[in-house]
């Protein structure tokens, strides 16, 4: 899929007919990117097959449209304005890898347009697949033959781990199939796993295996499993040496109800010292407020936490009907303050983030995971998550705070004394 692209035929019509096809194109393309598609289209009647041929195909999320390459007798323009099928470039590299990238971080990258053919190639529009991808105004730029120019592309950091995957399409003049270049990165920290979430809804994978692995190779050791005893396949940690990897395996049915939205797996590393998966549950399922908004995700890691210190955050909300007013902790777990708010522009718009302040009871240790909630002078409330490790020292790896419920039972876990 991304190998390398022989060189193609150059077209060899006159130059004032190759552009008088391609601005047809861009025009209807230009056409149907001020429009707004509908969220539920409009049932139409089954098309011909001639009038089937006419119809666009998409381009991307912006609703770009371009032709679907036609027969010469079907080209209004006559059999010299039929657009030839492929411009003649290369992608180098093929795709546009991103690599490992911190959550909430964005990057940046690039690959070069080569042109492959004889005579200059203009590139008349370049459109992502979704808004969380910037790119180089490419529009109207001429590559000479054998010549190249970059395509730089910013890819917007994302709070949830896991592989993130995008494209860009490029129309040239003269050419009606669209070039695509592909985009990819994976949102992680400095230890993965794999699968990054594990989709629990309606009674699926109530047991499996999550892979843990530091992604620059380091040993580390597995502490806990969401405050529970961790249960390795094929390494013992009583006799074995700590590793890179380990396959952990889970059981929902020995957890604590309600079940968390995020599973968190501590480990000994100082700068990764908790690993979430994203458990996906009827249970877990965000609920948004329309008046109370949310923006950029529902994952709040606190990270770790002394014993009898405090943790920071911000929440940002891209729909607030009313002033923020407070914020409530929801478990005697730990306790929650709203510190202030402020407002900020964003590409989506006005954006509020308030500033909060969580701090664990004073006898807390462990794997802290609480409900909390924004509330409005109105009464509007978001209801969102966070979770973190407390340790007496500062020190990661705390190990195990709880015991395993029975597997036949639900319930509350056996929490063990701290110390």
């Amino acid at each position: 899929m991304f190998g390398h692209r022989p060189s193609r035929p150059t077209d060899r019509r006159p130059r004032f007919l190759r552009l008088g096809a391609s601005l047809m194109v861009v025009s209807g393309l230009l056409m149907v990117q001020g429009c707004e598609r509908p969220e539920t289209p409009p049932t139409a009647e089954p098309a011909g097959a001639e009038e089937t041929a006419r119809r666009t195909k998409p381009v991307g999320a912006s609703d770009i449209r371009v032709p679907v390459a036609r027969t010469m007798a079907d080209s209004p323009l006559g059999s010299a304005a039929a657009l030839t099928d492929a411009p003649p470039v290369d992608v180098v590299p093929p795709f546009l890898d991103f690599g490992f990238i911190p959550p909430n971080v964005d990057a940046t990258g690039s690959v070069k347009i080569v042109n492959q053919g004889t005579e200059p190639l203009m590139i008349l529009a370049a459109e992502p697949s979704c808004k969380c991808t910037t790119l180089s105004d490419l529009s109207g730029t001429v590559i000479p033959p054998g010549g190249s120019v970059d395509l730089e592309a910013k890819l917007d950091g994302a709070s949830n781990t896991g592989p993130k995957t995008a494209s860009v399409k490029l129309l040239f003049e003269g050419y009606s199939v669209v070039e695509v270049v592909d985009l990819k990165a994976e949102i992680a920290l400095p230890i993965r796993a794999i699968p990054p979430h594990i989709n629990a809804v309606r009674n699926q994978n109530r047991q499996g295996r999550i892979v843990v692995e530091s992604i620059d190779g380091e040993p580390f050791s597995v502490c806990a499993v969401h405050g529970l005893p961790p249960t390795f396949l094929g390494f013992d940690p009583a006799t074995d040496t700590p590793r890179s990897q380990y396959i952990l395996t889970y059981n929902l049915d020995t957890m604590p109800t309600p079940y968390p939205r995020y599973l968190v797996i501590e480990t000994d590393r100082p700068d990764t010292p908790m690993v979430d998966v994203y458990l996906r549950h009827e249970t877990t399922l965000p609920k948004p407020n329309r008046n109370l908004r949310m923006a950029g995700g529902f994952r709040f890691p606190l990270g770790l936490i002394k014993q009898g210190g405090h943790a920071d955050l911000e929440v940002s909300f891209d729909t607030v009907a009313q002033p923020i007013a407070t914020v409530i902790s929801e478990t005697s777990d730990c306790r929650a303050e709203l510190l202030g708010t402020r407002t900020e522009e964003s590409a989506k718009g006005l954006i509020t983030i308030a500033m909060i302040r969580v701090t664990p009871a004073s006898d807390y240790v462990g794997i802290l995971y609480a409900p909390l909630s924004a509330m409005t002078a109105g009464g509007e409330i978001a209801a969102f998550n966070v979770f973190g490790i407390v340790s007496p020292d500062g020190e990661p790896c705390v190990g195990p705070t709880m015991e395993p419920v029975a597997a036949a039972t639900s319930g509350t876990a056996t929490v063990k004394p701290a110390g």
